[in-house]
Protein backbone atom coordinates (compact mmCIF):
# COMPACT_ATOMS: atom_id res chain seq x y z
CA UNK A 1 0.00 0.00 0.00
CA UNK A 2 2.85 2.64 0.88
CA UNK A 3 4.41 1.72 -2.45
CA UNK A 4 1.47 2.21 -4.27
CA UNK A 5 0.79 6.08 -2.42
CA UNK A 6 5.19 6.79 -3.10
CA UNK A 7 4.04 5.75 -6.70
CA UNK A 8 1.15 7.66 -6.86
CA UNK A 9 2.79 10.74 -5.12
CA UNK A 10 5.56 10.55 -8.00
CA UNK A 11 3.54 10.33 -10.34
CA UNK A 12 1.43 13.55 -9.52
CA UNK A 13 5.00 15.41 -8.87
CA UNK A 14 6.06 14.33 -12.83
CA UNK A 15 2.80 15.51 -13.84
CA UNK A 16 3.60 18.99 -12.10
CA UNK A 17 6.77 19.24 -13.60
CA UNK A 18 5.45 18.30 -16.92
CA UNK A 19 2.45 21.07 -16.46
CA UNK A 20 4.90 23.33 -15.38
CA UNK A 21 7.36 22.47 -17.91
CA UNK A 22 4.85 23.09 -21.22
CA UNK A 23 3.39 26.72 -19.45
CA UNK A 24 7.13 27.27 -19.32
CA UNK A 25 7.33 26.40 -23.09
CA UNK A 26 4.40 28.26 -24.04
CA UNK A 27 5.40 31.83 -22.00
CA UNK A 28 9.00 31.54 -23.36
CA UNK A 29 7.41 31.28 -27.07
CA UNK A 30 5.10 33.88 -27.12
CA UNK A 31 7.44 36.31 -25.21
CA UNK A 32 10.12 35.29 -27.99
CA UNK A 33 7.35 36.20 -30.51
CA UNK A 34 6.46 39.30 -29.46
CA UNK A 35 9.95 40.60 -28.82
CA UNK A 36 10.36 39.13 -32.43
CA UNK A 37 7.60 41.72 -33.72
CA UNK A 38 8.97 44.31 -31.76
CA UNK A 39 12.49 44.46 -33.20
CA UNK A 40 10.79 43.95 -36.78
CA UNK A 41 8.58 46.78 -36.19
CA UNK A 42 11.42 49.02 -35.08
CA UNK A 43 13.96 47.94 -37.20
CA UNK A 44 11.49 48.63 -40.71
CA UNK A 45 11.32 52.38 -39.23
CA UNK A 46 14.92 52.79 -39.56
CA UNK A 47 16.77 53.91 -42.83
CA UNK A 48 20.47 53.72 -43.21
CA UNK A 49 22.17 56.65 -45.65
CA UNK A 50 25.81 55.69 -46.38
CA UNK A 51 27.66 59.00 -47.52
CA UNK A 52 31.13 58.56 -48.07
CA UNK A 53 31.78 55.06 -46.63
CA UNK A 54 29.73 56.82 -43.65
CA UNK A 55 26.78 55.18 -42.58
CA UNK A 56 23.67 57.35 -41.22
CA UNK A 57 20.86 55.75 -39.32
CA UNK A 58 17.51 57.47 -39.21
CA UNK A 59 14.18 56.50 -37.92
CA UNK A 60 11.46 57.36 -40.27
CA UNK A 61 7.92 58.34 -38.69
CA UNK A 62 4.83 57.39 -40.57
CA UNK A 63 3.92 59.39 -43.91
CA UNK A 64 1.37 61.72 -42.19
CA UNK A 65 3.30 62.94 -39.39
CA UNK A 66 6.22 63.86 -41.76
CA UNK A 67 4.13 65.06 -44.57
CA UNK A 68 4.32 68.71 -44.07
CA UNK A 69 7.55 68.96 -43.69
CA UNK A 70 8.40 66.85 -46.64
CA UNK A 71 6.11 69.46 -48.34
CA UNK A 72 8.05 72.65 -46.98
CA UNK A 73 11.05 71.25 -47.88
CA UNK A 74 10.34 70.12 -51.45
CA UNK A 75 8.68 73.71 -52.35
CA UNK A 76 11.76 75.58 -50.47
CA UNK A 77 14.29 73.54 -52.54
CA UNK A 78 12.33 73.63 -55.55
CA UNK A 79 12.38 77.46 -55.57
CA UNK A 80 15.87 77.70 -55.07
CA UNK A 81 16.67 75.87 -57.86
CA UNK A 82 14.23 77.62 -59.95
CA UNK A 83 14.76 81.17 -58.91
CA UNK A 84 18.78 81.22 -57.86
CA UNK A 85 20.03 82.00 -61.39
CA UNK A 86 23.82 83.03 -61.86
CA UNK A 87 25.78 84.39 -64.85
CA UNK A 88 27.12 80.65 -65.53
CA UNK A 89 24.33 79.19 -67.95
CA UNK A 90 25.56 76.09 -67.01
CA UNK A 91 24.76 76.36 -63.47
CA UNK A 92 21.48 77.77 -64.70
CA UNK A 93 20.76 74.25 -66.93
CA UNK A 94 21.59 72.35 -64.14
CA UNK A 95 18.89 74.36 -61.64
CA UNK A 96 16.52 73.74 -64.29
CA UNK A 97 16.86 70.23 -65.38
CA UNK A 98 16.58 69.19 -61.34
CA UNK A 99 13.46 71.43 -60.80
CA UNK A 100 12.06 69.97 -63.53
CA UNK A 101 11.90 66.96 -61.71
CA UNK A 102 9.83 68.18 -58.98
CA UNK A 103 7.03 70.00 -60.65
CA UNK A 104 4.91 68.52 -63.80
CA UNK A 105 4.54 70.18 -66.95
CA UNK A 106 3.49 74.15 -65.70
CA UNK A 107 6.82 74.65 -64.54
CA UNK A 108 8.16 73.57 -68.22
CA UNK A 109 5.40 75.98 -69.37
CA UNK A 110 6.86 78.96 -67.16
CA UNK A 111 10.88 77.87 -68.38
CA UNK A 112 9.87 78.34 -71.68
CA UNK A 113 7.69 81.72 -71.29
CA UNK A 114 11.06 83.22 -69.30
CA UNK A 115 12.84 81.72 -72.55
CA UNK A 116 10.76 83.66 -74.74
CA UNK A 117 11.02 86.80 -72.96
CA UNK A 118 14.60 86.34 -73.20
CA UNK A 119 14.56 86.79 -69.40
CA UNK A 120 17.64 84.02 -68.55
CA UNK A 121 19.93 85.15 -71.67
CA UNK A 122 19.43 88.78 -70.42
CA UNK A 123 20.04 88.22 -66.54
CA UNK A 124 23.26 86.50 -67.81
CA UNK A 125 24.43 89.34 -69.99
CA UNK A 126 23.73 91.28 -67.45
CA UNK A 127 26.21 89.54 -65.09
CA UNK A 128 23.89 89.64 -62.39
CA UNK A 129 23.49 86.70 -59.45
CA UNK A 130 20.03 85.96 -58.36
CA UNK A 131 18.85 84.49 -55.03
CA UNK A 132 15.70 83.30 -53.24
CA UNK A 133 14.91 83.37 -49.87
CA UNK A 134 11.37 81.59 -48.31
CA UNK A 135 9.49 83.94 -46.04
CA UNK A 136 6.42 81.93 -45.46
CA UNK A 137 5.28 78.48 -46.87
CA UNK A 138 1.45 77.72 -46.07
CA UNK A 139 0.17 74.19 -46.55
CA UNK A 140 -3.06 72.15 -46.32
CA UNK A 141 -3.29 68.48 -46.05
CA UNK A 142 -6.56 68.51 -44.91
CA UNK A 143 -7.90 67.98 -48.55
CA UNK A 144 -5.73 65.93 -51.37
CA UNK A 145 -4.07 67.14 -53.51
CA UNK A 146 -2.19 68.99 -51.23
CA UNK A 147 -1.89 73.09 -51.74
CA UNK A 148 0.49 75.68 -50.92
CA UNK A 149 1.40 79.27 -50.82
CA UNK A 150 4.75 79.76 -51.09
CA UNK A 151 5.86 84.15 -50.30
CA UNK A 152 9.57 84.80 -50.88
CA UNK A 153 12.04 87.09 -51.76
CA UNK A 154 14.14 87.57 -54.67
CA UNK A 155 17.53 89.41 -54.29
CA UNK A 156 19.41 90.78 -57.39
CA UNK A 157 22.60 91.53 -57.23
CA UNK A 158 24.48 93.76 -60.76
CA UNK A 159 27.10 95.92 -61.23
CA UNK A 160 24.99 99.30 -60.57
CA UNK A 161 23.37 97.68 -57.34
CA UNK A 162 21.98 95.20 -55.26
CA UNK A 163 17.54 94.84 -55.62
CA UNK A 164 14.93 92.70 -53.62
CA UNK A 165 11.39 92.23 -55.15
CA UNK A 166 8.75 89.96 -53.25
CA UNK A 167 7.20 87.36 -55.09
CA UNK A 168 4.32 84.79 -54.44
CA UNK A 169 3.33 81.00 -55.65
CA UNK A 170 0.26 78.68 -55.15
CA UNK A 171 0.79 75.49 -56.70
CA UNK A 172 -1.08 71.49 -55.73
CA UNK A 173 0.79 68.47 -54.80
CA UNK A 174 0.83 65.05 -55.27
CA UNK A 175 1.77 61.86 -54.44
CA UNK A 176 4.37 59.83 -56.52
CA UNK A 177 6.88 57.16 -55.87
CA UNK A 178 10.12 58.40 -54.23
CA UNK A 179 13.23 58.53 -56.34
CA UNK A 180 16.68 59.57 -56.38
CA UNK A 181 15.12 62.94 -58.32
CA UNK A 182 12.52 63.33 -56.13
CA UNK A 183 13.12 62.14 -52.34
CA UNK A 184 9.71 63.12 -50.98
CA UNK A 185 7.63 61.53 -53.77
CA UNK A 186 5.70 64.34 -54.43
CA UNK A 187 5.08 66.68 -57.57
CA UNK A 188 4.46 69.78 -57.63
CA UNK A 189 1.42 70.68 -60.21
CA UNK A 190 -0.40 73.81 -61.43
CA UNK A 191 2.04 75.93 -60.18
CA UNK A 192 1.94 79.54 -61.17
CA UNK A 193 2.54 83.04 -59.55
CA UNK A 194 -0.83 84.01 -57.51
CA UNK A 195 0.13 87.82 -58.03
CA UNK A 196 1.11 90.65 -60.10
CA UNK A 197 4.28 91.36 -58.11
CA UNK A 198 6.06 88.20 -58.45
CA UNK A 199 5.31 88.32 -62.14
CA UNK A 200 6.49 91.70 -62.32
CA UNK A 201 9.23 91.16 -60.30
CA UNK A 202 10.32 88.67 -63.15
CA UNK A 203 9.94 91.07 -66.08
CA UNK A 204 11.43 94.06 -64.61
CA UNK A 205 14.84 91.79 -63.41
CA UNK A 206 15.81 92.26 -67.69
Amino acid sequence: MEKLFEIDKKFKHQRLLTIISIVSFVIISIASIVFANQVTNDFTKRIYVVNKDKQFEAMVSTVNENRQAEIRYQLDRFHELFFTISPDPKAVDLNMEKAFYLGDESVKRLYDDLIERNFFRNMIQGNVNQTVKIDTILVNTSTYPYTAETIFRIYQTRATGKSVKRGTSTCRLEDVVRTTNSPNGLMIRDFKFSSVDAKTSLEDAN
